[in-house]
């Protein structure tokens, strides 16, 4: 037979099938992953840290 018989492209349909598969796991279970996190702090007002100390102006010596 010239060119590829059936077989042979049944067989390489099946190997980019099973290989398409894997990809799509991996990317299910980092999907996954990302999903178990937790939901992230949106509210601007929340404080999470402490302000930095007030600095003095050296100029008048006064605290702002």
């Amino acid at each position: 037979m010239i060119g590829k018989s059936l077989i042979d492209s049944v067989h390489e349909l099946a190997a980019e099938i099973s290989e398409q598969n894997a990809r799509i796991r991996e990317l299910t279970a980092q999907a996954a992953s990302v999903l178990k996190q937790p939901r992230p702090d949106t509210f601007l007002g929340r404080k999470t840290h402490e302000p930095f100390p007030k600095e003095q102006d050296f100029r008048t010596g006064v605290t702002d």
